[in-house]
């Protein structure tokens, strides 16, 4: 029996322990390597970018009011300030950072933040001063044309017709039946408030009419009435929506007249003022 070649075997055994030790060596190193990588990375990580809160408020410069609404802005950050003016933001802020403030009706504010600020930041705004060009509106209004306008938009109001109850009843030959959405249609919400508001439309239109017949001007055109006494006898001698139907023209000036009449003869027994204007007891 022959021997084996010792030799051969010791140069392959050799030559794998050989490669296993640089191989093992070669991921030791890399494995180190990489940990000082992740080392490095992670301790420059904070000081390129790191998560800061900055907190503060806005008030106007002259009133010291806290400003609602204000659009606080830094860097891809942004927030608004609430009700009480305070603002707060939580963020990665690399620094120095631009920190910009915007209201309507303010001056806009920026500011630069060479670090991240230890207190609250109190932001204080100039209020805008703006000027108007003059502006003159010249027009005649035609009653006419807006009363008609009134019943063409609120066709659908003026033209309403409550559903009364005992149109819910209908007379069959087998005695007497009722329709329930006739009858709780009577009754409901919706009705009444289509009556409520047919109702202040036609007495809008009343007191336009009145307004258009009953003016100043004609008052003042058939008396002699002083300036100051002319408020308290236009709302004292006011006539109602039916008695103008009823007047002609003609009608309305012997109807100022007189009243004027018994006004200046007996001026202390109406009021000395209109009630609810600026002045009045």
């Amino acid at each position: 029996m022959s021997k084996p070649n010792i030799w051969l075997t010791n140069v392959k055994t050799n030559g794998y322990k050989r490669a296993c030790c640089y191989l093992y060596r070669t991921m030791y190193e890399s494995r180190r390597f990489i940990s000082l990588y992740l080392l490095f990375a992670c301790g420059l990580l904070p000081i390129v970018a790191q998560a800061q809160y900055l907190g503060g408020v806005a008030r106007d410069r002259e009133t010291g009011q806290a400003i609602r609404a204000a659009s606080i802005t830094i860097g891809n950050l942004r927030t608004s300030t609430d009700a009480s003016g305070r603002f707060g933001i939580t963020g990665f802020i690399s620094f120095p950072a631009t920190l910009s403030v915007s209201h309507i009706g303010y001056e806009p504010v920026s500011l630069t933040l060479y670090s991240a600020p230890d207190t609250l930041l109190y932001l204080s705004l100039l209020s805008k001063t703006i000027g108007l060009a003059e502006v003159r509106i010249l027009g005649k209004r035609n009653s006419v044309k807006d009363s008609l306008w009134m019943r063409e938009e609120y066709a659908d109001q003026f033209n309403f017709k409550p559903v009364k109850p005992w149109q819910a009843l209908t007379l069959a030959p087998v005695g007497i039946g009722i329709n329930l959405n006739v009858l709780f249609a009577s009754f409901s919400r919706e009705q009444k408030r289509a009556k409520i508001l047919k109702a202040a439309l036609i007495r809008d239109e009343h007191e336009d009419y009145v307004d258009r017949r009953y003016t100043k001007a004609l008052i003042q055109a058939q008396t002699d009435i002083p300036d100051a006494e002319l408020d308290v006898f236009h709302w004292f001698f006011r006539p109602t929506y039916e008695q103008l139907l009823g007047f002609s023209d003609y009608d309305l000036l012997m109807y100022i007249r007189d009243k004027y009449q018994d006004f200046s003869t007996r001026r202390e027994a109406y009021p000395a003022r209109v009630p609810g204007l600026v002045g009045g007891p």
